[in-house]
């Protein structure tokens, strides 16, 4: 249970941790942070065990991130783009990238094309899950602004 479960989410939330720092968010902001990255991977984590395919759980997870970070930017008077980034850094690709430029400058054609197409994939999965989260808060926000005029 360790390893599978309190670790990753302890990890995620650090990760989150350290791009806020660099965002220059400090106090309770940071620790909101680090609640949503944590949150955020543990969405992954459970949409996994689930049984869905990898990139259909990457952009859940990667939507449900950008909700939490779109309510608590707004809560907190910070802006939307600190939070997805900080919130959403802990499912990059990071290692998939590496192998597969250092597949490249080996020439490890095989090495390069694998961990290419997992690093694409989770990047499209990713920008997909943001971009929906984003819209559909817009159109949800846009519509309940034009209730009130009313």
């Amino acid at each position: 249970m360790l390893s599978k479960w309190i670790l990753p989410l302890l990890f995620a939330a650090g990760g989150s941790v350290g791009f806020a720092f660099i965002y220059h968010m400090r106090g309770k902001k940071l620790w909101f942070n680090a609640l949503g990255g944590a949150l955020t991977w543990l969405v992954y984590l459970l949409s996994m065990e689930t049984g869905l395919t990898e990139g259909l759980c990457y952009a859940i997870a990667a939507g449900v991130g950008t909700l939490y970070s779109e309510i608590m930017a707004r809560a907190l008077k910070t802006p939307v783009t600190t939070f997805v980034i900080a919130v959403n850094i802990p499912m990059v690709p990071g290692s998939s990238l590496f192998y597969s430029l250092l597949g490249l400058l080996e020439n490890d054609t095989a090495t390069f094309i694998q961990k290419g197409k997992y690093a694409l994939g989770v990047s499209v999965a990713l920008a997909m899950g943001i971009f929906v989260a984003t819209m559909g808060f817009r159109l949800v926000k846009d519509a309940l602004s034009r209730r009130k005029a009313y």
